[in-house]
């Protein structure tokens, strides 16, 4: 029998893996979602509610003592005389047993992304415990939450236990029922990829909902959608566009385009690419592995911008897009600033389109549905869009505090692309246009025979030793102040956990070429996702942005039909004394487990949003690299073939990664971007702004493949090469420590600052 359920999210980061539990138990299960501040008051929704059989209250951030702040209309909603069945979830399960005579309190020890064996209230003795019907006596639950009903409500006449767990707090209600009411709720995270019976869960509160609705008098869409009710579907259809789910583009049947391709067998290595990238005399983009793992590292991309190549760059400060060819002689950097400063001036070669972030993904898309193709190659990369997407690309961030006017994104069209595989021993020659460049081919041939031709350089382990750096770090007390502060907010349940980030200036007394500061890089920090991006768009002007990366995190790669995410959190430094197993078991600790799984949580909630199947295919593998060891879970999303997304709605609707915020991502940003960093970066003239760091680097294939890994590892310029940009930080939660998180912080700065502090 149908079902219609009506979700009410918090802003949450797991809302979409409880929505996902809900789907699963019965196919004619339909679930409407609004936030709670989508009306301005209950009152304002309540006329619909006759639509609905049942409503869950998800978690989310805040404390429901703060009110419509914090919770929006629940505290009205659960002050009226509600008569259909509700199931609260977390904060949820806090305003209900609040507006029943309870009071919510903050524990004394926190718990967040941590697993506790929860018992349940008098299980299989017949007591009327119908949530928690077919129970063992005790199970494992995931617990995310700062705040807690107290333990002096527990014989609250109005609020009937049904299941607790016992930790430093003492007895921690984790289950209830209201007395008279079908309201149920529960503490713990049922959704969460480490809690046990979280389907059992749903599937009793639909049972009771069943029950409820068919022996009370309420006229509920429960029957009514066995008939032609329009009004109904109606209404339901426009709540459930209350939350924007559009896609970037209109998907169609891709039909087949020749893609010339020449392949070459060659002797190759993690080096190869490089050696070919030495000797270009053209410009060139390169996304390389220089360490060669299981299931990444495969290729190196080398995409090769010509005057065909479109160049689109968002300014999200300045809310405008430009678009113009790679290098157009006609465009000079007087028309182009000129230009992107909205003087309304028309300048040939260049177009200027007034949009926000949102509408930059609708352009790019407009763009490359025009070139998708269907093609059966098993190469990652076809030629498409490559480059940057920074920080504030991202969903819920903003730019509008710096003082200077930088690129938040960068993407080029690109035709001709050279592909290094790694495995196979091959190096393909891609044109979309069969324009590819004789000369370029040629010199490649002599190369992978091992015919170097002046290609090799000095060594590059070390930059120039006649080069000083100025080095300018955030201060200990900076640094201090913010982790105090990320610390009380987690107390106060505002964030379960925070990517508390810094970032470095370096100044050299003389400029270095940036290939040749990338190649010291790699040497003293392969990586699989390696990236070197010079911007030198506009004819004849120095580059207005440059990113070199040693990235060792993969962020989504997605083909038409399945994605994967790798998100990494938990880091341990590599020295004399560290071996894989002592690291294991570093990284395997309550802190470092729990900071893992808030982020692999909050990843399954981000592609649930527009998925139906995700999987965890590997749970906290501990990956070694040159410098450090690293905790690192496998994601993957299935079925993308049969929704109305691409992978670049995936992305859209993922960023900023997860492993850079925290959770629950809303607020987390926000704090992070208001109160937390807003002066931990007083040295930079960008303050509270991230840029390139924290963002993404990679590939949108017209083959609708994608490959992005974040930018981590890694440093960027914004004026030529004349300074650069490191960021580091790494994930705060209840259970770190200042000095663990300094020293973490440090361990993979060092990963990169090391090639100027060591010539």
């Amino acid at each position: 029998m149908a079902v219609n359920v009506l979700f009410i999210d918090s802003y949450d980061s797991f809302t979409y893996n409880l929505v996902s539990l809900i789907r699963a138990q019965n196919d004619d299960t339909h679930v409407t979602i609004v936030h709670n501040d989508t009306f301005p008051s209950f009152n304002e929704l309540k006329p619909f509610l006759t639509c609905f059989d049942c409503i869950v209250v998800g978690p989310g951030p805040g404390n429901p003592d703060n009110g419509y702040r914090d919770v929006g209309f629940l505290n009205e909603m659960f002050e009226a005389q509600l008569e259909v069945p509700v199931l609260g979830i977390c904060l949820g399960f806090q305003v209900m047993c609040r507006a029943a005579g309870g009071s919510v309190k903050q524990l004394t020890e926190i718990k967040h992304g941590q697993v506790y064996e929860v018992e349940v209230c008098g299980a299989n003795e017949g007591t009327g415990n119908r949530l928690f019907a077919n129970y063992p006596p005790t199970f494992n639950s995931v617990r995310y939450h700062s705040l807690h009903v107290a333990e002096t409500d527990f014989h609250c006449e109005n609020i009937i236990p049904l299941c607790y767990t016992n930790d430093e707090n003492g007895q921690v209600l984790m289950g209830a029922q209201i007395a008279n009411t079908s309201w149920y709720g529960v503490q713990y995270h049922p959704e969460s990829c480490c809690s046990e019976l979280g389907d059992r869960l749903i599937s009793n509160f639909l049972e009771i909902t069943e029950e409820f609705n068919r022996g009370g008098t309420r006229h509920h869409s429960i029957y009514k959608l066995q008939d032609d009710d329009s009004e109904l579907r109606r209404t339901i259809g426009l709540l459930d566009k209350a939350i924007d789910k559009s896609s970037v583009y209109e998907k169609a049947v891709l039909k087949p385009k020749k893609i010339h391709i020449e392949e070459l067998p060659a002797a190759t290595d993690a080096k190869l690419s490089i050696r070919i990238c030495n000797a270009l005399s053209d410009p060139f983009f390169l996304m390389s592995s220089s360490t060669i793992q299981e299931n990444r590292g495969e290729f190196s991309i080398i995409a090769l911008p010509n005057e065909n190549s479109t160049v689109f760059t968002h300014y999200d400060q300045l809310h405008v897009t430009s678009i113009h060819r790679w290098r157009d002689p006609i465009v000079s950097r007087q028309a182009y600033t000129s230009a992107i400063s909205a003087n309304g001036k028309v300048y040939p070669g260049l177009k200027v389109i007034k949009e926000d972030k949102s509408e930059f993904w609708k352009s790019i898309g407009d763009f490359m549905k025009n070139h998708l193709t269907s093609n059966t190659s098993k190469l990652p990369f076809l030629g498409g869009l490559v480059g940057v997407l920074g920080y504030e690309m991202g969903q819920f961030t903003v730019n509008g505090n710096s003082r200077d006017i930088v690129p938040d994104a960068k993407l080029v069209f690109i035709e001709n692309c050279i592909i290094v595989d790694l495995r196979r021993g091959v190096v393909s020659f891609v044109s979309l246009n069969d324009n590819f460049p004789h000369h370029l081919k040629n010199l490649v041939k002599e190369i992978a025979r091992g015919n170097e031709h002046g290609t090799s350089m000095p060594s590059t382990e070390r930059l120039p030793p006649n080069i000083k750096f100025d080095i300018e770090l955030p201060t200990k007390e900076a640094y201090t102040r913010a982790y105090q502060k990320s610390q009380t907010y987690l107390r106060q349940g505002d964030s379960y956990e925070i990517c508390l980030t810094t970032q470095t200036k370096v100044t050299p007394s003389d400029r270095i070429e940036p290939w040749r500061v990338f190649q010291t890089l790699i040497q003293r920090n392969p990586a699989p996702f390696s990236s070197f991006f010079e911007f030198s768009d506009l004819h004849a002007e120095p580059a207005d942005l440059c990113l070199l990366s040693t990235s060792p995190e993969r962020f989504l790669k997605w083909d038409c039909d399945s994605c994967e995410l790798r998100p990494i959190k938990g880091t341990v430094r590599k020295d004399g004394s560290m071996t894989l197993e002592l690291a294991t078991k570093i990284l395997k600790t309550p802190k470092e487990f729990g900071e893992n799984l808030m982020i692999l949580d909050l990843i399954r909630n981000d592609l649930y949003e527009l998925l139906e199947k995700v999987t965890v295919d590997e749970l906290m593998s501990v990956e070694e690299y040159k410098t450090v060891y690293q905790l690192v879970s496998v994601v993957k999303g299935h079925e993308l073939n049969r929704t109305a997304y691409s992978g670049i709605d995936l992305l859209r609707h993922s960023l900023p990664p997860g492993s850079m915020t925290g959770a629950p991502k809303k607020n987390t940003v926000h704090l992070l971007q208001t109160e937390i960093e807003k002066d931990l970066n007083s040295h930079l003239s960008n303050q509270g702004i991230r840029g390139v760091y924290s963002g993404v680097t990679g590939y949108w294939s017209i083959h609708d493949h994608g490959d992005w890994s974040v930018n981590i590892r890694c440093m960027y310029s914004y004026d030529n090469a004349r300074s650069w940009r490191l960021g580091a930080g790494g994930a705060v939660t209840i259970l770190s420590t200042l000095e663990g998180e300094w020293e973490e912080m440090h361990t993979k700065l060092e990963s990169a600052l090391q090639v100027f502090r060591d010539v």
